[in-house]
């Protein structure tokens, strides 16, 4: 068993504040110009770059502001006097994963300094944090019958078990979570499953990493035998930190994590099946005795040996790659609308690019306007 990342996965929570007055047109604005043209819009307030959406979000927040995929989406409300909570931050689990819990908090604060806000220690309130592990696991398989759950756990926040079968496999399971929001919850899945579906690339980039740190080869997602990489997912939600360990504000939240987890692993067990009638008797499943220890220390500063520049050349390169395909989709859609055979499809694309380069030509003003909003975008 091999341990290939340990960190926060996921961050949301509110702060007791709102953006100056002075920034509100700005932001009206952008949402209006991105209701218009059916995308958003780069905007800069001050020394901070978002994208602004064109809708907001339930709960009031009138604008959505995405800083790229590395960072954040912020939830902001129209100043008023009559609600006090008016942002909410989603952080990206990449962000989580490569800053850590400390050194998320430093660029969120950082960036309320940039824009003209004043914070006070206990302005916020933590609505959620995710803990992931993540492990090369051979022959492992996952039983959701092996879960074994203390009677506390379903007395203080009711306990749902979901089981998902994967796809023309029978019989084998994929994912099993037990608990719901907005109480705590586990989750142990194949990571490497979901990668290889959703092209979630970042993760690799994390895994090898730490692998190259301790002289190991990269991993190889197609040799299913050396890479059966399982996450193991730990989640308190807002209810479950506030209800049960008084926890809303940041030095709350660092001060009580070992202590909310190891209790969630307490109460929440997967187990190795043994004789004994009385599952309450099993012995901790070597997964569960390794994810236990993985959790001592301090949990806030830990973070991932991957760079935020690596993973963006990646993430970029990506981008790349879904934009030439999606050109690729457009020309031979075109080629066939014109009856276009085969043999013909190198000229017709040459033809095409002079076609486009006209456009360009027609209106310069216009293909200038877009070509800046573009690459005002934050990725």
């Amino acid at each position: 068993m091999e341990l290939l990342h340990k960190g926060f996965d996921a961050l949301d929570l509110a702060y007791a504040v709102h953006f100056p007055a002075h920034h509100m047109p700005k932001l009206q604005a952008a949402k209006q110009r991105a209701t218009e043209i059916g995308q958003s819009v780069p905007v800069w307030l001050g020394d901070v770059a978002f994208n602004i959406a064109s809708t907001g979000a339930r709960g009031g927040y009138t604008f959505r502001c995405d800083t790229g995929s590395l960072g954040e989406i912020w939830f902001l409300k129209k100043p008023s006097t009559n609600d006090p909570w008016g942002v909410r931050i989603s952080v990206s689990a990449v962000q989580c994963a490569i800053m850590g819990l400390a050194g998320v908090k430093r660029r969120i604060e950082e960036k309320f300094e940039k824009l003209g806000v004043a914070l006070r220690q206990g302005q916020e309130s933590i609505a959620r944090i995710d803990f992931a592990l993540d492990l090369i696991i051979p022959n492992f398989k996952l039983v959701a019958d092996n879960f074994v759950m203390h009677p506390r756990f379903t007395r203080m926040r009711h306990a749902e078990i979901t089981e998902y079968k994967e796809a023309g496999k029978t019989g084998r399971t994929q994912s099993v979570t037990v608990g719901k929001n907005p109480g705590r919850q586990i989750i142990i899945y194949d990571k490497r499953a979901e990668v290889l579906a959703k092209g979630n690339s970042h993760w690799p980039v994390v895994w090898n990493r730490a692998r190259e740190q301790q002289g190991l080869p990269a991993i190889d997602l197609h040799d299913r035998e050396a890479s059966q990489i399982w996450r193991v997912e730990l989640r308190a939600y807002k209810n479950h930190l506030k209800d049960d360990w008084g926890v809303a504000s940041w030095w709350q939240l660092q001060e009580k994590l070992p202590a909310i987890f190891n209790s969630l692993l307490s109460d929440i067990r997967y187990t190795a099946p043994s004789l004994d009638m009385n599952r309450s008797r099993w012995p901790d499943h070597l997964l569960w005795t390794r994810v236990r220890a993985e959790l001592q220390g301090k949990l806030s500063e830990m973070r991932s040996f991957a760079t935020e520049s690596a993973i963006k050349e990646l993430l970029q390169a990506e981008r790349d790659d879904m934009l030439k395909a999606q050109i690729a989709g457009c020309l031979i859609a075109l080629a066939a609308n014109r009856n276009i055979e085969f043999v013909g499809l190198s000229a017709f694309t040459r033809k095409a690019a002079e076609e486009i380069q006209s456009m360009f030509r027609e209106d310069p003003a216009k293909t200038e306007r877009k070509l800046a909003l573009s690459k005002g975008k934050l990725a």
